[in-house]
């Protein structure tokens, strides 16, 4: 086994995380649909969050669609290079599938879970300058 093959460990392991965290948000969070502006107006103190369903800024998400698309030139090679070419038809499809599976739940639970859920902030709760350089 290559040291290269332990990756897909990870990402599976990034994937349960942001599923988890999205499922978390969905048991204690009441979401709404509104506007960038509606959402931009969130009271963080509540349990409410805004989703915006259509914005006009995409650049992110052009960038995350381009790398995740950029990755799919990989296909070629392993098909060249399949045990059983007859099933290439089949393996593609399955393999389109899956991604496209796997990248609407993450973006989906990822965006309502990163929203929805309080993560605590350990290193940004202090104000107080006498603290800075101090070893907690």
């Amino acid at each position: 086994m290559r040291i290269g093959s332990f990756g897909i460990v990870f990402v599976v392991m990034i994937m349960l995380f942001i599923i988890g965290v999205g499922i978390l948000a969905l048991t204690n969070t009441s979401f709404e649909f509104g506007s960038y502006k509606t959402s931009q107006l969130t009271d963080w103190d509540t349990d409410t969050r805004t989703l915006v369903l259509f914005y006009t800024n995409f650049s992110p998400l052009a960038g995350i669609l381009c790398t995740g698309y950029f990755l799919h030139t990989c296909s070629l090679p392993i098909l060249r290079s399949a045990k059983n070419p007859e099933h290439n038809v089949r393996d593609l499809s399955w393999g389109y599938f899956l991604v496209f599976i796997s990248y609407t739940l993450c973006g989906c639970m990822g965006y309502m879970g990163f929203i929805g859920y309080r993560f605590k902030d350990y290193y940004l709760t202090h104000t107080d300058p006498s603290l800075y350089g101090q070893i907690a």
